[in-house]
């Protein structure tokens, strides 16, 4: 029983003064130029379409198919199908660029399925025409409102004798996998030019190579390092470019991940470009290796900015230098030349210029010993390391300090770990560090005295020695720490300021480090630490 609107469609045909017997006369047609137009709107819908209507006449092999796309009007604006198919359809007048309409057409799905909306079957005699009888024809409409609101009809037209009731659900499926294409299509195509724009917009070089090494992506600022140019260079090696290989090869073979590389590289004949390189292995869902990134960040300025900073501190300090210099050598220069010519002016008896002399040769020495001083804080010379027990070393110093301890009233004690400690280091220059370091804490007790603790302690996870003397004397504030460990800057009312600094190179040339921790209420804690390449416990 044929449906309702199938009668109605066949009485309107009647009534407009079709004949059924006679062939169908499309009235109206595209221009050449219009159906170019719309051919160009509906560009991707046709490849998609194509792409499965090759899939589905696979799938039904032997059985002669047309597959046809039309817009929202009926305009027919693509055909698949085979040759045999093609030439019966002609014989009927449906070509590209004509529109199926009920009043030319007669009872067609292509214009039932735009009307109802909905997917339309015509089988035999349901169609108005005789000569349609020995089709079968399916028909069903579409609205990609998402993929730039394209909307039409996806057609199939074969002979009756084909017929299958799973015909139309394999049109309507196919309607479905165009839909679902054409939105992963404009997805990537999407995503494609968002990579596009990222990579071509960042201030960065970008390579990206596949698991064998080889280019699929060279963005703009690589183009100037490398001066290849993109289209040259994909789908070539990356090995080939020696600036990037090594690094490439050791992310693809071995899964290396380099960040933060500082290298130069040519611009040009005369010029580089200081750059910070990474390079990291690609991973899919099971975390195999299917590519490599690499990409270097310019830095240029930044480093020719670090370099004038660090120029500008170098003629600052020279100058604080020959500042302080120049302060501390004025004032026994001029007692030195004040009482010179006390002895030419006054002609003194011997008693009066031996005292003289004596307090002339006083300022020299306390003036050689500045100057011996200032030389060793500027360059200290290179230390003697031998193999000692740390444990020793500072036992002696203790041993040292004691009598001095004992005139300034403080109290002496250590805390030294109980494995001893065989460490390579020089000696000497490591006790004048804590005898410094030990007298300033003396320096800065109160009147009535205090305490004064050393403390050894292994640190396993730095892999060095802290060597701690703490006092409960005055604090240092957080100013004075910035500045403690400059050339000439002393709390002291007679001090050089010297002794600190001394005491930072020494500990530096043995590739350590001093900290400072105080406050006003607990007194001041310096933290040297030494490395330790091998902790070795002796035994006793």
């Amino acid at each position: 029983m044929e449906a309702h609107y199938i009668g109605e469609s066949k009485k309107r045909c009647q009534e407009a003064g079709l004949q059924t017997n006679q062939l169908p006369f499309p009235r109206n047609r595209l221009h050449v130029h219009e159906l170019l137009e719309r051919k160009h709107k509906f560009a991707e819908a046709i490849s998609v379409m194509d792409f499965f209507s090759d899939k589905t006449t696979k799938l039904l092999e032997g059985t002669p198919i047309l597959i046809t796309l039309t817009d929202d009007l009926g305009y027919i604006i693509s055909f698949f199908g085979n040759e045999s198919i093609r030439e019966s359809v002609a014989l009927l007048g449906i070509q590209e660029g004509i529109r199926f309409i009920e009043r030319d057409m007669g009872t067609n799905v292509v214009d039932m399925a735009l009307q109802h909306k909905k997917p339309i079957e015509l089988l035999g005699t349901d169609h108005y025409h005789t000569h349609l009888h020995t089709t079968a024809c399916y028909c069903v409409p579409f609205e990609f409102t998402d993929i730039g609101g394209l909307t039409g009809t996806v057609s199939m037209m074969t002979s009756l004798d084909f017929h299958s009731k799973f015909a139309l659900p394999l049109l309507i499926n196919m309607v479905d996998s165009m839909e679902r294409e054409l939105a992963l299509r404009r997805k990537n195509r999407n995503q494609n030019i968002l990579n596009h724009m990222t990579l071509n917009t960042v201030n960065n070089g970008i390579i990206i190579a596949d698991k064998s090494g080889i280019i699929i992506e060279f963005n703009q600022l690589i183009e100037k390092v490398t001066q290849c140019k993109r289209e040259d260079v994909i789908g070539t090696s990356v090995f080939s470019f020696d600036l990037f290989a090594p690094y490439m090869l050791g992310v693809l073979n071995h899964g290396d991940r380099i960040e933060n590389r500082e290298c130069t590289l040519p611009v040009s004949s005369n010029k580089r470009m200081t750059c910070l390189l990474d390079a990291i292995p690609i991973v899919d869902d099971n975390q195999e290796i299917i590519g490599a990134y690499l990409q270097v960040r310019d830095i240029t300025d930044r480093t020719m900015l670090e370099q004038q900073v660090i120029m500008y501190e170098k003629f600052s300090a020279i100058g604080k230098l020959a500042a302080g210099i120049a302060h501390e050598i004025r004032n026994p220069l001029t007692s030195v030349m004040g009482f010179i010519q006390l002895l030419r002016e006054k002609k003194p008896n011997a008693d009066t210029s031996a005292r003289y002399l004596e307090i002339v040769f006083n300022e020299l020495l306390n003036l050689k010993k500045m100057v011996s001083d200032f030389v060793l804080m500027a360059k200290p010379s290179s230390p003697e390391k031998k193999e000692h027990v740390l444990q020793k070393v500072i036992e002696d110093t203790v041993q040292f300090m004691t009598s001095e301890a004992n005139l300034k009233n403080a109290i002496l004690t250590t805390n030294l770990c109980s494995a001893l400690i065989l460490i390579s280091i020089d000696a000497n220059q490591i006790k004048q560090v804590l005898i410094n370091l030990i007298q300033n804490a003396f320096e800065a007790m109160p009147e009535g005295g205090g305490e004064v603790q050393i403390k050894l302690t292994p640190n396993v996870d730095e892999q060095c020695v802290e060597i701690s003397i703490s006092d409960n004397g005055v604090g240092i504030s957080e100013k004075q720490i910035n500045e403690i460990f400059n050339p000439f800057f002393t709390t002291k009312e007679n001090g050089l300021g010297l002794g600190l600094s001394i005491c930072y190179r020494i500990i530096e040339s043995h590739n350590g480090n001093i900290q400072i921790k105080s406050n006003a209420e607990h007194g001041t804690q310096f933290i040297v630490s030494l490395p330790l390449a091998n902790e070795i416990p002796i035994d006793h």
